[in-house]
Formats: C-alpha cells, structure tokens, sequence
C-alpha cells in the first residue's frame, strides 16, 4: 500500500508539471505511433493527460470506490461479490449520465469563453488592453500548473476544483462589462490559476469515470478512456461554432444599422494594420448590444456552474496531494489490498510531497537539456502555439473585423473551427498509411502560403470568400500540427513522456505569452513576418530531429541484429 501511495503521488506530480493551453485546446490523435505508449493522449492539454493517469485508481480500487464520494462500501463485500445484471447496466448508465454532464458542462462554459477571446483583440483594442489580457492569461498559466493545480485537487477534490474554477471563467465575463485595466487584468490572472487546476481536474474526472466504465463492462481500460475522452472532446470542439454564432447573431444587429463595408476605410487593413492606426470598418459595437452578448455568455457560464455543482457525482478527489505534511486518503477509499486508511504501514509513512513535486519539475529540465531532441523541438513546439495566437489575435482583428466589420468575426471562426476538428480527426485516421514527415510538411506549406498571402494580398469587402478559405486551410494545417505535435512525443521519447509533455506544455505557454506580449506593440506584417521565421527555423530544427531519429533507429537495428547473431 505504502510504494503504491508513493507512484500515486508521483503520478500527480508528472502531471502537475504539465502546462498545457486550456482554451486552445491541443487535439492529440491516438495513433499507431502512439496508442501503446500514450494511451490518453489528447488536446489542449497534456495537463489533462498525465494528471489523469496520475490520479486514476486502479482497477481494484475502483471495484471499492464508488462514483459518489459520499458513499460507503465494505470493501471485503464488495471484492466478494460480483454485482448483478442489473448493478451493471444502472452504474454504466449512471458513469454515463456523468460523462454527458462533464461534457455539455465545459460545452457552456466554453461557448462562452472561446467566443469572447476570439473577439478580445477588437472589442478590446483600446491600449491594447485585450491582447494584454491574454498575454497575463497565459503569464499565469505558466507557474499556476505545476504548484496550484495538485493543491487544490487535494483540498477540494475534483468536482468542486472543477466548479470553482468555473467561476474564474464567469467572472472574466463579468469584468468584460467594464473593460479596464483594473477589471481585464485581474480577472485574466484568475481566470489563469483557474484553467490550470480546471483541465487538471477534468481530466482526472473523467479517467476516473472511463476506469471505472471498463472496469464494471471488462472492456479493455486504455480504449475506453480513449473513447471516453473523444466523447468529451467531440462535444467540447462544438463550442467554438455555437459561441461564434451566437457572437455574430448579435452584433449582426448593429451591422445592419452602419450598412455595408466601405472600401474607402480599409487602407489601414491586413498586414498594414499597426497598433493605434486606423480601425478601418472596426466599429465597436454600441454599449447596449455588447451588454446583450456578455450577458448571455455570462448565463452560459452561470448555467455550466450550476449544472456541476448539482449534478455532477463528488469524485474522491482528496487525499492525493498534501504539502509538508502526511499524505491521507478520506476514509471511503480502501486500499488495493484491503485494508482501510489509516492501517500501520500508512501511518508511518510520511511521504515529503513539495519534495516530489520539486524533483519532477527538475526532472523535466534535466531531461530537457540532456535530450538534444528535445531541445531542437522548442522551435516547433513554440510555433503550434503562435500559430494558433496569430489567427485569434492578428487574423480576426487586422484582417476580418478591419475590413468587414466586428459581426464577421464569428461567422470565419465558425469556418476555422469546423475545418480545424475534421482535419484532427481525418489526420487520426490517416496517419496509419500516410508518414509523418509528409503530414508536417504539409501543414508547413498550408501555413507559409497562407502567410505569404497575408502579406501579398490587400483585404478587400469583395474578397469575402477569402476570409473563409483562409480560415478553413489555417484550420486543417492547425489539426494537424495539434495532432502530429503532440503524437511525436510517444515516437520520439517512449517510456519519458512524463517529463517530455510538461516541457511541450511549458513552451507552448511561452509561445502564447510572447505572440499576446509584443501583439500590442508590433504592426501587423512583423507579426507575421516573426511567425514565418520562426516556421523556418521549426522545420529546419525538425528535419535534424527526424535525421537523428533515423540514425538512432538504423543502429537499434544493426545492434539488435548483432546480438541474435
């Protein structure tokens, strides 16, 4: 009981020094390069990944630990006993009821969320006060993860660190009715610390849940988490189209009052756009309307907290993380051997959990300055994620809200997100016949082209299928990056990915905090221009990394065929 405590802790650890982008989510494909080694390798999210293996019971410990945290079984009854027919058709339909509820939970929070951010760098533009919203975001993000996340999934457990946490999300959509620096700010802060700790938790949550589901039905475990997480996510990725629609619906109101685009205004447009210039056809929207938007993404917020709070089982969360002092389980968990918490062997074990916190972190630095691979992957790592901020920031707001107006901003992210799913989940599927290489070189064209176009192409109101093709292939080239990115890891490093996915996540977090940082400050063509070097250096950087992977393959093989000799 005692060394399995410790690999718990651990686990939580490996995952609590993971940093991954919450709201852009990364979407892992389960490939046949990974599936074996990353069973529950997905988005947005790697923080999600490892914490939830981390905090995961086995399947021993779920045969005792029941979804609602309340309750209580006499663990020697229930190892004793199989449950009947009926037991299991009622509990996978109560797990199942919960997956539903986690997911359409985050579906509103969501809706609400991502819509807003996409729409920061225009409704915001003044003093840059949105891209420096965003830029604080990610800042926080960046230490929040390793430290604050496992306190908090231990002193609260997962379900009520997930409502909590929600409620960082509505009140950055409370502060966004009086924009200020002195409300954005503080609430981005927030609502930082509160991605960490939600995507930790839910991830944890519904790992649980998929456990315990294969654990009940016999089916095998990695599968079913894999299912259970597609689930999620495939209603998740649906936010970005209804929270865009709602967006467009709204100030579509005041479009029609200001009438059509002039072209007269857009000489500022496009790559030309700088900060403090000209907004073109950007016309913030009259009070009243902005009113209306926020209120009904602030109900969206209210409704996803509620709906969590009330519905949702109290997992036992707690007991899994304590810092200085003794790590101890609540009293409804037995152990895997049977015996309650509290027994001799958990008493005199006093496992120094910073201690272990501290030495995983280090771990991944050490790993990461020992791995030259890992290195030359910062480049690539750091571009998934600019890539992403680009088309959030400097896209929507230089080039659509510019020249169309705010109320299109919604209907070419509709466009972004829908193209950018299907081209995650196809990629899934077609990495099985289709090589890697070929797969980020094409995304590396997509985007090279598509940047060059940026620069070349003046926006004009008649170029407005434009937009939405420029949206829908950024979108299939960011599936696939997102994928292949995260994918590599299980390839490349086999065995380290508990310290490979917190040096992806810490760097992708940069990424983000420096494309926000300098978003305020540089004209729109630099931006762009730093973008398309830094997709250089990336794929140059890759290309060693996929020569050395070569190299170190060839000689596994000559050496594996020397010793059968």
């Amino acid at each position: 009981m005692g060394k399995k405590r410790k690999q718990d802790l651990e686990g939580v650890c490996n995952g609590a020094s993971d940093f991954s982008d919450l709201t852009m989510t990364r979407k892992a494909s389960f490939t046949s390069d990974s599936s074996s080694k990353i069973p529950t390798t997905l988005s947005t999210n790697h923080l999600v990944t490892n914490t939830c293996n981390a905090l995961s019971p086995t399947d021993q410990e779920l045969q005792t630990v029941p979804l609602d945290g309340n309750a209580h079984a006499d663990s020697h009854d229930v190892k004793t006993s199989l449950p009947s027919p009926d037991d299991v058709s009622s509990i996978k339909r109560h797990i199942i009821i919960n997956l539903l509820i986690q997911s359409f939970g985050f579906l509103l929070l969501f809706t609400a969320y991502q819509s807003l951010q996409n729409l920061q760098s225009s409704i915001n533009r003044a003093r840059g006060l949105g891209l420096t919203s965003l830029a604080v975001l990610y800042g926080t993000l960046i230490p929040a993860g390793p430290f604050l996340a496992p306190v908090a999934m231990r002193y609260f457990g997962l379900k009520w660190t997930i409502t909590g946490s929600m409620v960082t999300y509505v009140i950055f959509s409370l502060a966004n009715y009086w924009a200020e620096f002195y409300t954005i700010i503080p609430a981005s802060v927030l609502i930082g610390v509160g991605a960490a700790c939600l995507w930790a938790a839910n991830g944890a949550y519904l790992t649980r849940l998929a456990t315990r589901y294969a654990s009940v039905t016999g089916q095998d475990k990695a599968a079913t988490i894999s299912m259970f997480f597609g689930i999620f996510f495939g209603i998740f990725q649906t936010s970005q189209i209804w929270g865009n629609l709602i967006s467009s619906l709204v100030l579509q109101q005041g479009a029609e009052e200001q009438g059509a685009p002039s072209a007269a205004n857009i000489s500022s447009c496009g790559a030309a756009n700088c900060p403090g210039g000209s907004a073109g056809n950007l016309v913030i929207p009259p009070s009243s309307l902005r009113v209306t938007l926020i209120s009904i993404y602030l109900a969206c917020g209210v409704l996803a907290v509620i709906i969590m709070a009330l519905f949702a089982d109290r997992e036992a969360g707690k007991g899994v993380f304590s810092c200085g002092k003794t790590s101890k389980p609540r009293e409804d968990i037995a152990g895997d051997d049977g015996q309650a918490p509290g027994d001799e062997e958990d008493e005199d074990e006093t496992p120094a959990d910073c201690q272990h916190l501290c030495e995983r972190f280090l771990s991944a630095w050490r790993f990461m300055f020992r791995e030259k691979r890992m290195m030359l992957l910062i480049p690539l790592i750091m571009y998934g994620t600019m890539e992403q901020a680009l088309n959030v920031a400097i896209f929507t707001q230089a080039f659509v809200s510019c020249t169309l107006g705010i109320h299109w901003i919604g209907w070419v992210m509709i466009c972004f997100g829908v193209c950018d799913a299907i081209s995650a989940l196809l990629v899934g599927r077609l990495r099985k016949w289709v090589p890697r290489q070929v797969l980020f070189g094409t995304a590396a064209v997509l985007n090279l082209a598509l940047m060059i176009e940026m620069l070349t192409v003046k926006p004009h109101p008649d170029l407005t299928a434009l937009f939405f093709v420029h949206a829908g292939l950024w979108g299939v080239a960011d599936g696939i990056w997102q994928t292949q990115i995260n994918s590599l890891y299980g390839v490349l490093f086999p065995g380290q990915q508990e310290v490979a996915f917190p040096m992806d996540g810490f760097w992708g977090a940069v990424g983000y905090t420096i494309s926000f940082a300098y978003g305020g400050y540089l004209c729109a063509d630099v931006k762009i221009v730093i973008l398309l070097v830094l997709l250089v250096v990336s794929m140059a950087t890759y290309g060693v990394v996929e020569v050395m992977e070569k190299r170190r393959s060839k000689e596994d093989g000559e050496t594996a065929e020397d010793a059968t000799e």
